[in-house]
């Protein structure tokens, strides 16, 4: 497989010159050439979110359907199902991608982050099916984190295939990301904001265009497959509850529904997160944790129908669409508050053992779940207190949806015009917009971290939300200007520093053992320190100066990573490791190199 891949890049980097040549005669820039490549992502990620939404559809009618499935009403499948499904997940991502476990768009970010946006190009396929499997056994995921990856997957292989730049990749893969939101949800504009808001960070034009361009064609073409034109996911019967759903009286209410969305993400949050510290410390293998997830959820579901009596199908099974359908219909009103809050509850245990456990699937469907659950519950307690009309229940399971997502998600752009591109209910944006601000600042006081960066936090990887952070995380080491790097060992004496500092001008000196083995750095203020003791020179040996401390930067590290090493290290120059060997020095990154290099960048964005 990797020789084929290869004598492939090989022919895509020769297209590409071709192409950037051909563009460069009319006029354009190499930038257009992103904007084909986009144009390409968005049909392969309509095509295979096409595919993942046929796989997903026949595991769920294998397993469920009234006609052809299994369980066919025998309430003890309900464990069996599950677990089955779990025990095929966790040998399928064991064994061909590990990184398709869990709700996959932590792994995305940290590819962009940390990997150049590299992504191998089997994780669409396993992701594909694991998911499919998770969910339509009755797992509690939702299709995001699926298509999010499969994506990503699709515009990072685009990009090896391209040979494209560090800076490219990551555009290339926001463009997946884009395309996959775009075509699983029917919302273009969400999958765009989704890509800029949580990924990339960066509303430019040159990342705007091209990952614009990817969701059209993929929203596009997924219609054509569909063959059921541009319909929202979720309908709301217009005749159910006629006239205003938003008065502006109702403000302060839907501030109280901001903060308690903000407090059920908080607590889906840290759930979800506890369920995976579990699950790590579980002394079984590695392929059985799923399956004892979903044995748990699936003994959680048949207690549920014992209890329930004539609902076959617990309400917290699968990706949570019946039940969300149901809330937003004249059902509501007859749901009652504590069977939406008990809804909430199971949902948050149910995601938390599917995923926790290593489950494949997203969080973006259960978080609206959770959401129309407290919105609902909510809007209840408001009538029943005689505050609000029973036409206006709705509008708060709706605001609830949209408020609950962006707490869990801290992107509040998305939220909004997702829940609109969900539903089409143009009714209640502007308490949607309130909302969904409210329970922003409320998660991030309650949780600095979002569901996706808790997991990179947890990794020592630290996200921004800056542009320039954004520019900093584009450009690596090893294209910084290198000083040369004088050697010297722990044994060597000062007066051999100063004879060096004299022949060379260097401020700072790598020490290295026999070996050339990398063991710390002397910097210029420790020298300065030692000669305001002139005695002491003819004694001070290297070793004695040594700062033992200071880490190397390796190559492929991006400069907001060798900030942070600056930062925590208060010198002004930080060895560079070789490209295959960390113990060997090949030079010195200096700090003014770094700002050398992020203006010069910032001033081609510039242009």
């Amino acid at each position: 497989m990797e020789r084929p891949f290869r004598r492939a890049a090989a022919h895509g980097q020769r297209l590409r010159v071709w192409l950037v040549r051909g563009l460069a005669a009319i006029g354009l820039k190499d930038e257009y050439f992103l904007v084909l490549l986009a144009v390409a992502i968005g049909g392969a990620t309509g095509l295979g979110a096409h595919i993942f939404y046929r796989l997903l559809e026949t595991a769920f009618d294998l397993a469920y359907d009234p006609v052809k499935g299994v369980f066919q009403g025998h309430i003890g499948l309900l464990i069996v199902l599950p677990t089955v499904g779990g025990l095929v997940v966790g040998l399928i991502t064991r064994f061909f991608a590990r990184e398709a476990k869990g709700h996959g768009v932590p792994e995305v970010m940290d590819a962009i982050l940390r990997g150049g946006g590299v992504i191998r190009p089997r994780v669409s396929v396993v992701k594909s099916v694991a998911s499919a499997l998770s969910i339509g056994s009755g797992g509690s995921a939702g299709t995001e984190g699926p298509i999010v990856q499969i994506g990503a997957a699709i515009g990072s292989t685009a990009g090896q295939l391209f040979n494209v730049s560090r800076r490219q990749m990551g555009v290339l893969v926001a463009c997946g990301v884009a395309g996959g939101i775009s075509a699983i949800f029917n919302a273009p504009i969400a999958g765009v904001l989704f890509a800029l808001e949580i990924f990339l960070k960066d509303f430019s034009f040159r990342t705007f265009s091209p990952v614009v361009f990817s969701s059209v064609l993929s929203a596009s073409l997924t219609h054509i497959l569909r063959g059921e034109g541009d319909k929202p996911i979720f309908h709301i019967d217009p005749n159910a509850f006629p006239g205003e759903l938003f008065r502006i009286t109702e403000l302060p209410c839907y501030a109280v529904l901001g903060v308690l969305c903000a407090a059920a993400a908080v607590i889906f949050i840290r759930v979800l997160y506890k369920a995976e510290d579990i699950s790590e410390v579980i002394p079984i293998p590695e392929p059985l944790k799923p399956a004892l997830g979903a044995l748990l959820l699936g003994v959680g579901g048949w207690l549920f129908v014992l209890t329930a009596g004539d609902n076959p199908m617990p309400v917290f099974f699968g990706n949570g669409y019946p039940m969300i359908e149901h809330a937003l219909s004249n059902d509501l009103l007859t749901m009652g508050t504590g069977f939406l809050l008990a809804t909430f509850a199971m949902k948050v245990l149910a995601t938390s053992l599917t995923l926790g456990s290593g489950g494949s699937g997203g969080i973006f469907a259960p978080s609206l779940l959770m959401g129309v659950s407290v919105g609902g519950a909510f809007g209840l307690v408001l009538h029943s207190l005689g505050l609000i009309d029973q036409s206006h229940v709705l509008a708060y399971a709706l605001v609830g949806m949209a408020a609950t997502v962006a707490g869990t998600t801290h992107a509040p752009l998305t939220a909004i015009v997702i829940l609109y591109e969900l539903t089409r209910e143009p009714r209640v944006i502007l308490p949607i917009m309130f909302a969904a601000i409210v329970a922003t600042a409320g998660a991030r006081l309650l949780c600095r971290q979002s569901i996706y960066t808790l997991k990179l936090h947890r990794r020592g990887i630290r996200m921004g939300t800056l542009a320039d952070l954004t520019i900093l995380r584009r450009i690596t080491a090893d294209q910084v200007h290198i000083t040369p790097a004088q050697f010297v060992h722990p044994e060597d004496t000062l007066q051999r520093l100063l004879e060096l500092a004299e022949e060379s001008e260097a401020p700072d000196f790598v020490v290295v053992d026999d070996q050339s083995v990398y063991q710390g750095l002397v910097v210029a203020d420790d020298i300065k320190t030692a000669l305001l003791q002139p005695e002491a020179v003819p004694l001070l040996l290297v070793g004695e100066l040594l700062r033992s401390g200071v880490p190397s930067v390796r190559p492929d590290e991006t400069l907001d990573v060798v900030l942070d090493k600056f930062a925590r290290c208060d010198v002004h120059s930080l060895p560079l490791t070789s490209q295959h060997d960390d113990t060997h020095i090949e030079g010195l990154i200096t700090r003014q190199s770094v700002m050398s290099a992020y203006h010069k960048e910032l001033a081609q964005l510039a242009g």
